[in-house]
Formats: structure tokens, sequence, C-alpha cells
């Protein structure tokens, strides 16, 4: 695991990314299911996790992520990777995890977790209203931290026929006033899910 992330190539790799679209984050797992709970889960990809990890273990969330917390034995967790803490620093001035405060590191945690299981197929269908922050169906979810987002699936046409393509997921905050697309869906562990938010999203606007 590595200890310090303020590295120039680093750096130059995350600026450069930060107007990239991706679109989907290989979990390296058969049907994206691991046989384990979801703090042993991100040890294995750590290209995605790494930081994510430090920032759960400096925030003293293992036993969260391992299933032990009580009201949070199943949890969803919307994955913030390693290029999205990245650029929260870079543009804060942190130059290593160990420098942010303990409390901030477990408030920004705690805005990705959600007690009980969600699995994208069973987020309600939803549509944007232009003028408007949260738009018809699908549903608010309340963060561990307390914060409020709007989340709704969508289901792209294929081949210029609506309603038989790819199920999508997009995030409103309604307290960031933020809009986040989810590149990964329905990440499936022993504890829960992981839903993995896009490289160009920014720890801290959930």
């Amino acid at each position: 695991m590595m200890k310090y992330i303020l590295i120039a190539i680093t750096w130059g790799v995350l600026l450069t990314s930060c107007n990239t679209k991706y679109d989907y984050i290989d979990t390296g797992l058969a049907n994206g299911v691991f046989e384990g709970n979801m703090y042993e889960y991100l040890h294995t990809n750590a290209y995605d996790w790494d930081s994510t990890l430090m920032l759960i273990e400096r925030a003293g969330l293992v036993d969260l992520f391992e299933g032990k917390r009580e009201g949070y034995e199943k949890i969803t967790f919307f994955g913030p990777t390693n290029l999205s803490i990245m650029r929260w620093m870079f543009k804060g001035g942190h130059k290593s995890i160990k420098d942010i405060p303990v409390e901030t590191c477990k408030e920004l945690i705690l805005r990705h977790v959600v007690s009980g299981v969600y699995y994208r197929d069973e987020i309600v269908r939803g549509e944007v209203v232009l003028g408007q922050l949260q738009g018809k169906g699908g549903q608010v979810m309340t963060g561990a931290g307390g914060n409020k987002f709007w989340i709704y699936s969508y289901q792209n046409p294929y081949e210029s026929i609506p309603g038989v393509g790819e199920v999508v997921l997009y995030i409103v905050s309604l307290d960031k006033e933020t809009s986040i697309n989810v590149a990964s869906t329905d990440i499936k562990m022993d504890n829960g899910v992981v839903h993995s938010l896009q490289y160009d999203y920014t720890l801290g606007e959930l």
C-alpha cells in the first residue's frame, strides 16, 4: 500500500484526466461477485481503491466496511476511487492522507455510505426536470454522514430503440447541488454492494 501520493507524475496524470469521461471500472470479478467483506474487496484493486482504503483506515471505519458496526451490517458504498481523492487533495493542498484530520476523513467517507443494500435494478427509474435539482422518479437517500442525495436509474436506448439498452445510475447531491455519474454498479460482497463513481468525480461533491 502506498504511503504517500504526492508524486509529480501522478499529479500530471490526474490533471490531464479531469476532463476525460470514464464509463466503466473493471472489477476483475466473475459476475461482479466477491467472496468476502467490503474491506477485503477494496484490497483487491490498488489502482482504484488504495487511497480509499487509507481514508477508511485513518477515519477508524474499518469495522464499518467489515460489516461489524451495529445498524450497518449491510451497506451500500458509492465508492470514490483514487483519482477522485487525489483531485480533492490537490485542490486542498494536502500532501498525504496522514495530514488530513481524522474527523475530515470520517466525514468524507460516511457521505458515501448508506445503510442497507441497494442494487442497481432496485433503484427507481427517474428523469431530470429542467430547472429542478430533484427530478421525477428515483429516490432520495441519506448517507451515514447525514447528507441527502437523489439517485435514479435510467435505461439507455440501444440502436435508437428506447428501453432496451444498459441500465445506469445517476446521483444528484441535494446538499452540494452536483451531478455525479456512476461508473460501475453491483459489485457484490458478503456485507453489501459497491457502486463505483466515475474517475471525474471529485471527493466531497456527494
